[in-house]
């Protein structure tokens, strides 16, 4: 949840303890791997969000929203995290945001752990 009076722009793009909590967990050379997965799973959600946008569909684009935050959250990404929840409370995010937000996070992604 967002903390009161912090936009989601405050946050940072990665969260480098979740990240590292991760490679921990799974190892660096997997960790590799699977950055590719999530990288494809939130932009997959992301056009999700910005097609149902475009459709007019506030309930599915909500809905998309929601898998979004938690998706970027448990990867690291707070700041992405924290537009979708923005979104999926109903706040205006134009595509041109989504879209930024979304290339940073996912080059910070990419760019972190080791392997």
């Amino acid at each position: 949840m967002t903390e009161p009076g912090m936009g989601w722009q405050s946050y940072a793009e990665i969260d480098e303890a979740t990240v590292g909590a991760l490679v921990a967990a799974v190892g660096a050379d997997t960790f590799a791997v699977l950055k590719a997965q999530f990288a494809e799973d939130l932009q997959t959600l992301a056009d999700t969000v910005i097609q149902a946008q475009g459709d007019g569909d506030e309930a599915a684009a909500r809905a998309a929203a929601h898998g979004l935050r938690g998706a970027a959250l448990n990867v690291g990404l707070p700041r992405l995290g924290h537009l979708a929840g923005a979104m999926e409370r109903g706040e205006a995010v134009d595509e041109g945001e989504i879209s930024a937000t979304l290339t940073a996070s996912l080059t910070r992604l990419m760019a972190s752990g080791a392997a």
